[in-house]
């Protein structure tokens, strides 16, 4: 009979790949028990590979519409904003001038030909807002301050313009009468505050662009997303506030500044009604988007648990992995210790 003989040598080696082999795996369960997912998708699904990787790209695609649409929605709500504040202006405005009806005193012609100011100033700067490097007001042309204040040149042509009238008539200006005020106020005074003139590339107010922003928030929906300062409302509240501070202080008949006050009334009215408009058409957008949103979120849900189904792994059997690897490795590290110690001296 013949004797064989293993080395202690060749058991440690043997431990060694035994600890190095226990050591990746208990990597690869760790992992999986932390994620929730397969270490290696490739490995472990084989040709259902291709599959994981679509969804998780849909997911990224869904997620990446989602972050546009936070930052559309973002530029609407502070155009409602902006258009919220233009609108109390004019009302405030409508307040003051209906005070004026009932009282031509000085005091009453100042404090409303203040508000008119005080109404253009805000409707300006509020027109001129810029949200994360872009003009709320300018259309598609984003880059571009969409209004000049151009009060000084218009209402010095408004009162140019008054005195002509009057001496084509063989009068003075204070002795118009109320309705050959409306006829100037309807034939001259607005007309400077159309389209045409207000968007005129020399003289106009304004270079804001007609077109507003569209974005496209889902695969098949495209809405508009902004407005822009060439609206009615705008056009008519920088009327109702020039003419309302430029012919007030003509030395008006009472006839005469009764009619400048009831056309301011209702050109703010009008700009006021055209804002609300413009409002309303970006809650309609604002609603699409959450809309949008919401189905998104669900479309997004769906494919998740199906890369759950995929990818997933049990969390509790990874962890039981986790705990019996480590119970091996310590038996493992043991041995080898224990190998590490023999010698002959021992037996000596």
């Amino acid at each position: 009979m013949k004797s064989s003989f293993i080395s202690s040598s060749a058991i440690q080696n043997a431990m060694r790949l035994t600890i190095r082999q226990a050591q990746n795996q208990m990597t690869k369960a760790t992992m999986e028990a932390t994620t929730g997912v397969y270490a290696d998708i490739g490995v472990s699904l084989g040709g259902n590979a291709a599959r994981s990787v679509d969804f998780s790209r849909e997911v990224d695609r869904i997620d990446s519409i989602k972050s546009s649409n936070s930052l559309v929605t973002a530029r609407m709500e502070s155009s409602q904003l902006g258009l919220s504040k233009m609108k109390d202006v004019g009302d405030g405005l409508v307040s003051k001038l209906t005070a004026l009806q009932g009282s031509h005193d000085p005091g009453s012609i100042t404090v409303a030909i203040q508000s008119a100011t005080s109404a253009l100033s805000t409707m300006m700067d509020t027109a001129n807002t810029m949200v994360n490097g872009e003009y709320l007001f300018s259309g598609i042309n984003t880059d571009v301050q969409p209004l000049t204040d151009k009060t000084a040149a218009t209402s010095a042509a408004i009162v140019t313009q008054l005195n002509t009238y009057a001496t084509g008539l063989g009068k003075p200006v204070s002795a118009l009468t109320g309705t050959e005020m409306s006829t100037f106020i309807t034939t001259t005074v607005e007309p400077m505050f159309s389209q045409a003139n207000w968007t005129n590339a020399t003289t106009g107010w304004s270079q804001a662009s007609n077109q507003n922003m569209t974005s496209r928030i889902s695969n098949s929906e495209v809405i508009e997303s902004s407005t822009n300062a060439n609206s009615e409302g705008m056009r008519y509240m920088a009327l109702a506030s020039v003419m309302t501070s430029a012919l007030l202080g003509q030395n008006l008949s009472s006839d005469a500044m009764s009619t400048v006050s009831k056309q301011a009334i209702t050109y703010t009215t009008k700009a006021t009604s055209g804002l609300v408009t413009q409002a309303s058409q970006l809650g309609l957008s604002q609603e699409r988007v959450k809309k949008s949103n919401d189905a998104l979120d669900a479309q997004s849900n769906i494919i998740k648990n199906k890369l759950v189904d995929l990818q997933g792994v049990d969390p509790y059997e990874a962890s039981t992995l986790v705990k019996t690897l480590e119970t091996q490795l310590e038996t493992a590290y043991t041995i080898v210790s224990k190998i590490q110690q023999l010698s002959l001296v021992n037996y000596l």
